[in-house]
């Protein structure tokens, strides 16, 4: 069953009235706020273009790296099989993931033996003309995909609702904070109780979220 409707560019505020949370963890920290690239994570791309030009051009992911190691792509909750063919769309939603167990990863990558098994769902692009202009679309990353690009996605930066990142940071202990370093909240520097603070008394607000 597909999710609700994603949200379109033209419903989050404008850069300059965004709130921007720039955080600088250590290599170890940073694996572990991959995984916020999971779920409820949104960038801003070109559309109109095809799904080569986004992983290969705009998110500069190496042609090799997407031919071998993203096995599954699903656009709009559909696999596909081919990348020169499909257009993005604003408010659409793109998942990444390396190969999956059994006859799921089978059936579901691009290259598999039975994608007959679901040709059914498989994307195939419409006959409408899309226009080339800015939009948002929402990334999640799997397994060794997430391990692989989750950080490039976090350091390009994120848009996401507040209410995400409160019920994402409850994951992590005291323990992990003492380590980190600077965080600041459009160029002020904050303390991490001060940024959960935020993001729990601001339930449902657009923000940013950058790694440095």
């Amino acid at each position: 069953m597909q999710n609700k409707k994603n949200p379109i560019l033209a419903e989050i505020p404008p850069e300059e009235e965004l709130v921007t949370f720039t955080l600088e963890p250590s290599t170890e920290q940073i694996s572990r706020l991959c995984t916020l690239m999971h779920n409820g994570c949104y960038v801003k791309v070109k559309c109109g273009k095809t799904m080569r030009d986004l992983l290969c051009g705009q998110f500069q992911i190496p042609y090799e790296y997407v031919r071998k190691d993203i096995k599954v792509i699903f656009l709009e909750y559909s696999p596909v099989d081919n990348i020169e063919t499909a257009i993005i769309k604003d408010g659409t939603t793109l998942a990444l993931s390396a190969a999956m167990p059994g006859l799921v990863d089978a059936a579901m990558r691009r290259d598999g033996d039975l994608t007959w098994m679901r040709s059914s769902i498989t994307y195939h692009e419409g006959e409408t003309v899309q226009k080339e202009e800015q939009g948002l679309i929402q990334i999640k990353l799997f397994n060794q995909v997430m391990a692989d690009l989750g950080e490039s996605f976090l350091r390009r930066g994120v848009y996401l609702k507040s209410k995400y990142l409160s019920e994402y940071l409850t994951r992590f202990t005291p323990d992990f904070w003492k380590e980190f370093g600077n965080i600041a909240k459009n160029e002020n520097r904050i303390t991490s109780q001060e940024l959960i603070s935020y993001v729990n008394d601001h339930n449902n607000q657009w923000l940013k979220l950058i790694i440095i």
